[in-house]
């Protein structure tokens, strides 16, 4: 379980100053600039800015925005270009909620039986593990349709595993009207068979995120890329690819050349590679392993070799799945992946001059595989409950661990 809920750590140190410059202050003048100014960016760095949205569609959202900046609030206008430049189509093109506008203190997750607040601040710890039945007066899934034109996803994968870092920001949940005349996020949840309202507050200033289960992780790797661990009872060595990158002081090469040694001086009956919650970096980190996996014919044979999946596996991380899948004979057991097998990606940031929001823009398009699907998926499918969380059952690697293959040595 600790790679499921690692997303759930890293938020515990998260601090939420406000922006240097408020939304407030910029005027009707200076969002017009900006405006001009991101549509001048996006298409002249984006590869093929119309491969989801025609141009017409594009530029008139643009417009129509323009027209209508007298009328609207700085969340208004805020939410209106995320909207904008989500309509691009791909995860790495966003403007990414900013960490430093204020948060309703929830972090939702979806599972095959619903949408639970699995992380919160102690103000609103009441709230933890309960699970969301309206949000905003309205049904979930109607709340999530009206979320999805702001949130920046490859598939529907992308978006579940994104849409939470929208829903608690106060600025996008404003824009879309979606809180009350007080700007609190009206919810009503499931706890203990009963349903109860909530009113949470947006937070302005300073907390750690509370997350129960987190008390029961093993925080020795946290921060870490990568690393491995022996499970001596069924001999399965697990390797943790956390980021698509090399540690200055533990380099991957000389990593990766003592975890072979390893597997040479102990018995090791199944090999794991796990990519769950990898966003990405560079591709080629991991090349070498690869490489040297597809030439070992102890590991490299059909029962041995795993690679375990996620909605939180993207972008370069997903590249190295599909190398895997074409060198190796590994089996693959999981979720979907949030990113798609082709993909923009290779991303440029730049800031827009007046008010000072960062967007992130792809500049090239990978075409590393003839798979055209949506999602990258695995050979055998694996996606949490709550209840399999909330026991911390780790369901695809006990797949692994119950992988039978009759003609296995």
């Amino acid at each position: 379980m600790k790679r499921i809920l690692s997303v759930f750590l890293l938020l515990f140190s998260l601090a939420l100053p406000l922006l240097a410059h408020s939304l407030e202050d910029v005027s009707v003048k200076e969002w017009r600039q900006d405006i001009g100014f991101l549509e001048e960016k996006l298409l002249n760095t984006h590869p093929n800015p119309y491969f989801k949205t025609d141009e017409g569609t594009f530029r008139q959202l643009l417009r129509s925005l323009e027209r209508d900046l007298e009328n609207l609030s700085s969340s208004e206008i805020y939410t209106r270009l995320t909207e904008i430049v989500a309509s691009i189509g791909d995860g790495h093109t966003a403007i990414y909620p900013d960490s430093r506008l204020a948060v309703y203190p929830i972090y939702t997750y979806w599972f095959t039986d619903g949408l639970y607040i699995v992380a919160t601040s102690d103000s609103e710890k009441h709230l933890l593990n309960c699970r969301v039945v309206e949000i905003a007066g309205m049904e979930v899934e109607d709340a999530l349709y009206r979320l999805r034109k702001v949130v920046s996803f490859d598939n529907e994968w992308g978006f579940l595993q994104s849409h939470s870092d929208y829903l608690n920001k106060e600025e996008i949940m404003k824009g879309l009207g979606m809180v009350d005349m007080d700007g609190n996020l009206l919810l009503k949840v499931e706890k203990e068979g009963e349903i109860i309202e909530a009113s949470v507050k947006p937070q302005r200033e300073v907390f750690h995120w509370l997350q129960k289960r987190a008390d029961e992780i093993d925080r020795s790797y946290q921060g870490r890329k990568y690393w491995y661990q022996y499970y001596p009872d069924s001999r399965i060595l697990h390797f943790h690819y956390a980021s698509c990158g090399s540690e200055k002081v533990n380099p991957f090469i000389l990593f990766s050349c003592r975890m072979f040694l390893f597997t040479w001086t102990n018995p090791v009956s199944k090999f794991v590679l796990d990519l769950r919650g990898n966003r990405g970096g560079s591709s080629v980190v991991l090349a070498p392993f690869i490489l040297r996996m597809m030439i070992d014919w102890r590991l490299n044979r059909t029962g041995k070799l795993f690679v375990l999946i996620d909605r939180g596996t993207f972008s370069s991380a997903v590249l190295n799945a599909i190398s895997m899948r074409k060198r190796t004979n590994a089996i693959f057991v999981g979720e979907p992946t949030g990113g798609s097998p082709r993909h923009y990606g290779e991303v440029g940031r730049f800031q827009l001059p007046n008010s000072g929001i960062f967007v992130s823009c792809s500049t090239t398009y990978w075409k590393t595989t003839s798979d055209t699907s949506e999602a990258f998926m695995p050979d055998i499918l694996a996606v949490r409950s709550f209840q399999g969380y909330y026991e911390m059952r780790d369901l695809a690697f006990e797949a692994v661990m119950t992988y039978g293959w009759e003609g296995e040595e």
